[in-house]
Parts: structure tokens; sequence; C-alpha cells
């Protein structure tokens, strides 16, 4: 018995290796990978990424230079990046983009609107073109970094500065949430607990040294 278990224990090693893979991993198992290169027509800024929740495929919005800076959409289908709409489709140049999908996986935009004095607007795509969602330009004052994101329910709300203010687009307007310009901040990142469903804002709080601070907005009070 004790032979039988000497040898048990000389081929456990051999055993367990035996289970292993014998795939050889490689440095470009880690490595990043372009997915197309140069795939706008001139130099971009203000770049915002996003995935579609229908088709699954990453969309792009940006400004581009050899449009005057005004908004360009591409997605990248598998193969090539193809524009959404046309490029160049907003009235004036664009700054701090923010995409997003509704629930049914329609792309908007949200964007610091060069054509209306710096104020906030968004727009989306009706499968053709893109279209404004309530009034161009409807903030009260000129934005800073809007951020747009959807509740769960669907509906688009945009948190921006420099006056920290959250709006919701009620199917007509653009009406606040909350009291607007509650906080003095920039670089706001708006999102939807999935607990409560509540939406929190995040930004740099130039009321605290500009450090990060974030709020939600109470529904029940």
């Amino acid at each position: 018995m004790k032979k039988l278990f000497y040898i048990f224990i000389f081929f456990l090693p051999f055993l367990a290796i035996g289970q292993q893979p014998w795939y050889q991993y490689s440095p470009m198992d880690y490595a990043w990978q372009n997915v197309g290169l140069g795939s706008s027509k001139g130099e971009t800024a203000y770049i915002s990424l996003a995935f579609s929740p229908t088709d699954f495929y990453p969309y792009v919005a940006y400004s581009d230079s050899y449009y005057n800076t005004k908004a360009c959409v591409i997605k990248y289908d598998g193969t090539n990046w193809v524009n959404v709409g046309n490029p160049g489709f907003s009235v004036g140049p664009v700054g701090n983009c923010s995409l997003a999908f509704n629930p049914s996986g329609q792309p908007y935009l949200a964007y610091c609107d060069g054509g209306n004095s710096d104020k906030a607007t968004v727009m989306k795509y009706d499968g053709t073109n893109w279209v404004n969602v309530g009034t161009a330009g409807f903030s009260a004052e000129i934005v800073d970094y809007p951020s747009l994101a959807f509740s769960p329910s669907g509906q688009p709300y945009v948190a921006y500065g420099a006056k920290v203010t959250v709006v919701k687009f009620d199917g007509t307007n653009w009406i606040n949430v909350g009291t607007p310009g509650f906080s003095t901040g920039e670089y706001t990142s708006l999102a939807f607990s999935p607990l409560d469903s509540l939406p929190y804002v995040a930004f740099q709080d130039s009321y605290n040294a500009r450090k990060i601070s974030g709020f939600f907005i109470n529904l029940s009070g």
C-alpha cells in the first residue's frame, strides 16, 4: 500500500499538468488593437464613445476641423467606420460632446453649441437626419461639459456647468430637475442609480477647492 501511495505522489504533478490547457499566451493577447485608424476627415476634438444597445456597434461623436469643427458621428460596422447621418450636421461649431443611446437604440448627442452662444443643445438621429430635441441652445447661460444620460424610463437628462444644473426633456421642453445652478463646477458626469433609479451628478466643485463632489436629487422631498 505504501508503495502505491508513493507512485501516486510521483505522478500527481503530471496529472495536474495534464489538466491545464496547452495554449501558450503571447503579449498580443493583451495588446490594444486598432479598430479603424484615422477615421475622421480632419483634426478632431471633444470625442465621446458609446455602444448601441441594439446593434452593439461602437459609435463616436466628435468635432471635425474638416467640417469647421461641427459635429460628426460615425459607427464601426464590423469592417469600416461609416457616417451616421451627414457629417458636420450641427449649425455651428461644437464643444464637449456627450453621446448616449435611449433604450430603443436611438443615438442622442448633447454639446456646447457654438452656433447658439455656447449654450446647450441636444440632437437625435431619426434614421435619416440629426434633428433638435426641443429648442437649440435651450440653457439659460453658457454651459461647460454637458453630460447626457437616460432614465430607466427612457427620458433624456442633461447635466452641465459652470453653475451646475440638471434638466430633463418632458417631450416638449427642457425643464429643471431640482434647483438650477445649485453649485459652481465643471466636468459634470451624470448617471442613474440601478438601485433607486435616481439621477446622480458628479463634478469638479468650485465651492470646495475644485475637489470632486457628488449629488443626487431627492425626488421625495
